[in-house]
């Protein structure tokens, strides 16, 4: 199929023949490690044959979950809660969603509910105003001051669980504003994980599916592992970098990087955000950092790294981002870190120059391309199919694939994989992107399309723009989950 096809390179305006380019490759489904070092392919089934990997280091014994709801909305996040405990039947997508069995049966743990007279809030009857009038800011700020009475308690609660109505969704988005994210924003600081519900999100058809995601998010909140990369070595880590572009009142606009450092080990997932002087360089805004910039930041993330590891640096650093990579750029990454430890800069581009496939003599396969292949189209960029169909992991038929998209009719499109250093050959840099792209805990399907280093760091960087004074400290990936 790739032999006969030809590929447009948007960037070049130029037509390149595949049949001059090498063959492609693919790489195996990376596995994921469970409780016992026991491993497995399918994230759902891992966790329900062996349990997720922080059960057998025995820190967690119970997760314990705080109430705040609106006015007559009580009895609704109890039955929520009260389904999580209890069996439900997958009825969407069987081939890969499994039946939920019930939290404990998952997690190895029980899931309970906080001291009910201190801990089951139900908001009086001024909020239900705030969103008739449409008064998104004072709805927001009510409900900070009575998220942040719960900070004393801390200790008495693992995880909130905050519900938001149907009647106030007039007041989830508006311009420049998201209430999700401004909860979170300033949630972070004061140290509470939150899981936030509405009726939409909670109100589908299949329970399972619906119970499997508040089930994980629930358990990692509440600090555990639900699953490790089984393929990646400990003396590597990555980091993810985005950019939240911030205006000040006067209407000058200035950039956030924000870094994200993910470690193999599970001990990583840990945000720094930091101002930059950034400036912004093309007509889309792209924001690229100053040599002392760069370094600044991966000092950061490195002293984020060499706090769970005796001081010592990491061997080989991978840093991703969407945008790619300056001289200046290249230059600090290089200033940031000691001869002794490999640099390896990759930008990850999800929508890719290419286009598709013109076959000459050939009918196109019936069948999409395996997820993990990978074709190289010059020296330092290649393609990566990250969606596409998954072998010998259907939960009908053991030998039959899934293809997570096909009921959307979507033909798997790459992404591209651009490395401005490094040395090697492409396997070990698409298989770590691979894995990183099952390791989005708040996440119940199979894989994401994009490692979730810049799934949580761009998700970071949205919830930033929400509070200025995020800046210059160290967060727990949870708390913005």
């Amino acid at each position: 199929m790739i032999n006969d096809s030809i590929i447009l390179d948007q960037k070049q305006d130029i037509l390149i023949n595949s049949a001059a380019l090498g063959g492609y490759s693919e790489i195996p489904e990376p596995e994921l490690l469970f409780a016992k070092a026991k491993t497995d392919r399918h994230p759902l089934k891992g966790l329900i044959d062996y349990g997720p990997y922080s059960s057998a280091l025995g820190y967690m014994k119970e997760i314990k979950v705080a109430f705040i709801t609106a006015n007559g909305h009580g009895k609704k996040l109890s039955k929520i809660f009260q389904e999580l405990k209890n069996p439900a039947k997958a009825i969407d997508a069987t081939n890969y969603y499994p039946d939920y069995p019930g939290f404990e049966s998952v997690f190895r743990i029980p899931v309970a509910i906080a001291d009910k007279s201190r801990f089951a809030i139900e908001l009086p009857s001024d909020f239900d105003e705030y969103a008739e009038q449409g008064n998104y800011i004072e709805l927001a700020k009510s409900l900070l001051t009575v998220i942040g009475k719960l900070q004393s308690q801390r200790s008495s609660f693992d995880v909130l669980f905050l519900f938001l109505p149907q009647e106030w969704e007039a007041c989830f988005i508006r311009e420049g504003f998201d209430l999700h994210d401004y909860l979170k924003a300033y949630c972070a600081p004061i140290g509470i994980p939150f899981q936030i519900l509405t009726e939409v999100s909670v109100t589908r058809k299949c329970r399972a599916n619906v119970m499997w995601g508040l089930s994980l998010a629930i358990y990692s909140k509440a600090g555990g592992i639900p699953w490790k990369l089984n393929n990646l070595s400990s003396d590597e880590a990555y980091i993810g970098i985005s950019y939240a572009i911030k205006s000040t009142p006067s209407g000058n606009e200035y950039c956030t990087c924000c870094s994200q450092v993910f470690e193999p080990d599970g001990t990583g997932f840990e945000f720094v955000a930091y101002d930059t002087k950034a400036k912004f360089t093309d007509r889309r805004k792209n924001p690229y950092l100053t040599r002392e910039d760069m370094q600044s930041v991966l000092t950061k993330s490195l002293q984020l790294y060499q706090r769970n590891h005796f001081r010592k640096a990491p061997k080989k650093i991978t840093i991703h981002k969407n945008t790619h990579f300056t001289d200046e750029e290249i230059l600090g990454a290089l200033d940031s870190f000691n001869d002794r430890t490999e640099i390896e800069l990759v930008q990850i581009i999800e929508k890719t120059p290419f286009i598709g496939i013109k076959y000459k003599d050939k009918q196109p396969d019936s069948f999409p391309v395996n997820r993990g292949s990978y074709l190289p189209i010059s020296d330092n960029e290649a393609l990566l199919w990250t969606q596409g169909l998954v072998p010998r992991i259907s939960l009908e038929n053991p030998n039959y694939g899934v293809y997570k998209d096909y009921a959307l009719k979507k033909t798997p499109s790459p992404i591209m994989v651009r490395r401005f250093s490094g040395s090697g050959g492409w396997h070990d840099t698409c298989s770590g992107i691979l894995g990183l792209t099952k390791m989005d805990w708040n996440n119940n399907t199979l894989h994401k399309k994009i490692p979730v280093t810049l799934e949580y760091s761009s998700r970071f960087a949205q919830i930033v723009k929400q509070n200025p004074n995020i800046i210059d400290e160290e967060y727990n990936f949870r708390y913005f989950m």
